[in-house]
């Protein structure tokens, strides 16, 4: 006889329960995406890459050209794809064509080779870029000096610009200028003049910075606008300039290589009251050099000027200048610098100069030394040196800096941090840059920190540098408080 039910359900158990049910989504996610966070994801991609989502599905075929929100057009990269130079404007003319976006922040033409035929098409393409409100705009361009390309009228009355990078440029004659948003300005190789310069501070009333690299003609920067707070002069902006003016500026950066002009006496910087940060890392080629009298003068000339700025930057080159000054015992012009960031390969020709920058800088309290391994010409003495100076040319490392000892208000009072940075550590363990490790450990009585960062190509630590460790530990320290910290591998940011 069948087995009666005694009315109770069995026990459910793990494995005989029913799966849930499958929850609904899209089966497409890609797809499925709205539309703004498309836009978001093509606003991280350079514009090469946005193109090619169109090969993701039906719906992404088209949607970079009405959700893109730059465009990108580099020259140089077309031609290592080994397509013809004359298919570039014929790229740039079908992505305008396709793109229907009314509102592209980025539009940027790089390394097109220009010549007055194409004159027409690049103006085109600077007008949709203009009819697009365009912010951030930039032409640079592979042409002769001779044959600058003139900037089109209209691009100088935008409503929109907020950053502008222009090279191999020209302004037309008398244009008047009307940037009511723009911010950032950037000119390379391009011909000005005072007035130009004038028309811009005129018609830019919130740019705040300006950069001039390879830029030849003006004899004045006179800045009285007070948006303006950076300016870089690069390269060949010297080659006939003759004076600075910006009673406003904060930051100013003085790099690249300088040809100045037969009987040039160098650049006269007026006023620099407002100065927070300035940079010297520019270069004199060795045909200059001969005129060592100069160089010195120079220098010693901006760091006057300088001298109420509480950061500073000294390039390699302008350090071995300073040693220079050291080794003939040229006044060093003292400072209010508290923050003072060296480049240098800390060599025998470098650390005078360090010594000269920490004579002139009493209130120093922070030192940066970036370690450079980069080739540099040695900036030698005068064949007409006296015999004192040629003395110095065969210092003792130690012996320099404990003569100078006592001319170094910093150490005794403000030194509490310095920091050496290096690439690599082919260079780290030089016996000079440990004389003034062991220096800054040994006589700096308020150190609170000596900082190394080594930047390692791979995890693994060279046992050298683990030998550079155990010697600075070993050194004499004269502040009770002062630490020494290693930090190395890929990992360090530089």
């Amino acid at each position: 006889m069948p087995r009666r039910s005694s009315g109770v359900l069995p026990s459910r158990t793990e494995g005989n329960r029913p799966p849930p049910p499958p929850l609904s989504f899209p089966r497409d996610h890609i797809n499925a995406l709205p539309d703004h966070v498309i836009t978001g994801i093509f606003s991280y991609l350079p514009f090469k890459d946005v193109v090619k989502t169109s090969a993701l599905s039906r719906r992404w075929r088209y949607a970079w050209a009405t959700a893109t929100p730059h465009l990108e057009f580099d020259g140089f990269w077309h031609r290592n794809r080994e397509a013809s130079p004359s298919g570039f404007p014929s790229l740039v003319d079908s992505v305008l064509r396709q793109c229907t976006s009314p509102a592209v922040k980025k539009f940027h033409i790089s390394h097109f080779k220009y010549n007055m035929a194409n004159r027409p098409k690049l103006d085109h393409w600077l007008r949709a870029a203009e009819e697009r409100r365009v912010e951030d705009l930039r032409v640079w361009l592979i042409t002769s000096l001779r044959s600058p390309y003139v900037l089109p009228q209209f691009l100088f009355c935008s409503n929109w610009l907020v950053r502008l990078e222009v090279s191999l440029c020209c302004f037309p004659l008398g244009t008047a200028i009307m940037w009511p948003r723009l911010n950032v300005l950037s000119m390379v190789q391009v011909k000005l003049s005072d007035d130009i310069l004038e028309r811009i501070f005129r018609g830019s009333p919130v740019l705040e910075s300006l950069e001039l690299r390879g830029c030849w003609g003006m004899k004045n920067i006179v800045i009285d606008s007070t948006s303006v707070k950076d300016l870089l002069l690069i390269g060949g902006s010297f080659s006939a300039l003759e004076k600075i003016r910006a009673p406003h500026l904060l930051s100013l950066c003085v790099s690249g290589t300088w040809y100045p002009l037969e009987g040039q006496e160098g650049i006269s910087l007026d006023d620099a009251s407002s100065l927070v940060e300035a940079k010297l890392d520019f270069v004199l080629p060795t045909v200059v050099t001969d005129d060592t009298a100069m160089c010195r003068d120079l220098l010693k000339e901006l760091l006057e000027k300088l001298r109420g700025v509480p950061t500073i930057t000294i390039g390699g080159w302008c350090l071995q200048v300073l040693s220079h000054l050291e080794m003939e015992g040229v006044p060093y012009p003292l400072s209010k610098c508290q923050n003072l960031i060296l480049y240098a390969p800390v060599s025998q020709w470098d650390l005078p100069g360090i010594a000269y920058i920490l004579q002139s800088s009493q209130c120093l309290e922070k030192l940066v030394i970036h370690l450079t391994n980069l080739p540099r010409s040695k900036f030698e003495l005068d064949e007409e040196s006296d015999g004192e100076s040629e003395d110095c040319v065969n210092f003792n490392e130690e012996e320099l800096l404990c003569l100078r000892k006592g001319n170094f208000e910093c150490l005794a009072k403000h030194l509490k941090r310095v920091e050496i940075i290096v690439i690599g550590a082919d260079r780290f363990g030089s016996n000079r840059l440990l004389t003034l490790i062991k220096f800054f450990l040994g006589d700096a009585p308020v150190l609170e920190k000596l900082v190394i960062k080594v930047k390692l190509p791979t995890p693994i630590v060279p046992w050298e540098l683990l030998g550079v460790r155990k010697n600075v530990n070993s050194f004499r320290k004269a502040s009770e408080n002062a630490e020494v910290n290693f930090d190395w591998g890929p990992h360090i940011s530089i």
